[in-house]
């Protein structure tokens, strides 16, 4: 079964690629600085638009026809990430065979989760590129955006953020290449695009169709403990909470 790994990098510290002994076939889709000393990757230079978001489908988009077996898509850094990536790509592969897809963690998307702008107004990580319009505005919303997508997206729908995920390849082709030529498009028309902060709560579900439901409901029980200890400054190992955690596969 042919791999591989598909980074979207800035300008972030990538040398922790070197050590993936495990993985022949990584490319890099670089919008930063030229990288030097990477000669065993594959590097592809593109433009600074569209977040990863548009990095995964320009990757799916150029290779409709010639994609591996299990496509597994990463930011320049993961280990900022938590929760949202598995620091190990070869978690993800352990995972994959029951629903096609894998995330470390999933998540909900509910009643508190479809605001026009999915909350970036609010979020002090985005305040300011959302005051200096850095960050583009919708003119549907998130919600009429997923419906135009998917017509039968339901309310109460998994998710999975961070926008590092691994797929198999027969569930990227069940959307025809045109599909992905327009969600390209939509990607392309700015640097950071509000568009790019929908897809990375929406590729769970464009990918399994809310088959990973329950699970997810199970990782969110389970995300809820895990702070509940952070918040109270509980000084106990995470080792302890392993036996409250769902199994994954």
């Amino acid at each position: 079964m042919k791999k591989s790994i598909i980074v979207s990098r800035f300008n972030e510290d990538i040398n922790w690629l070197k050590e993936l002994k495990d993985f022949k076939k990584i490319i890099i889709y670089n919008k930063g600085e030229a990288l030097n000393n990477y000669d065993n990757f594959q590097i592809i230079n593109l433009d600074n638009v569209g977040r990863e978001s548009h990095t995964w489908i320009y990757h799916i988009v150029n290779n409709y026809n010639n994609l591996d077996d299990i496509s597994i898509f990463l930011q320049g850094r993961i280990d900022d990430l938590g929760c949202m990536a598995f620091l190990d790509p070869n978690d993800y592969l352990e995972t994959i065979n029951k629903f096609g897809y894998s995330a470390s963690r999933y998540g909900l998307l509910g009643p508190f989760h479809w605001g026009w702008h999915v909350g970036l107004e609010k979020n002090i990580k985005y305040l300011n590129a959302w005051r200096s319009k850095e960050i583009s505005r919708s003119k549907i919303g998130f919600r009429a955006f997923s419906k135009n997508l998917f017509p039968d997206i339901p309310f109460f729908t998994a998710t999975s953020y961070g926008g590092c995920f691994a797929v198999k390849k027969s569930l990227i082709l069940q959307y025809d290449l045109n599909f992905y030529k327009k969600l390209l498009k939509i990607l392309s028309e700015n640097k950071n695009p509000v568009e790019g902060h929908y897809m990375e709560r929406l590729w769970c579900y464009m990918f399994t169709k809310n088959k990973v439901f329950f699970k997810a409901i199970q990782d969110v029980f389970y995300t809820k403990i895990e702070n509940l200890f952070i918040d109270n400054k509980k000084n106990i190992p995470i080792k302890n909470l392993i036996n409250l955690r769902p199994n994954n596969k």
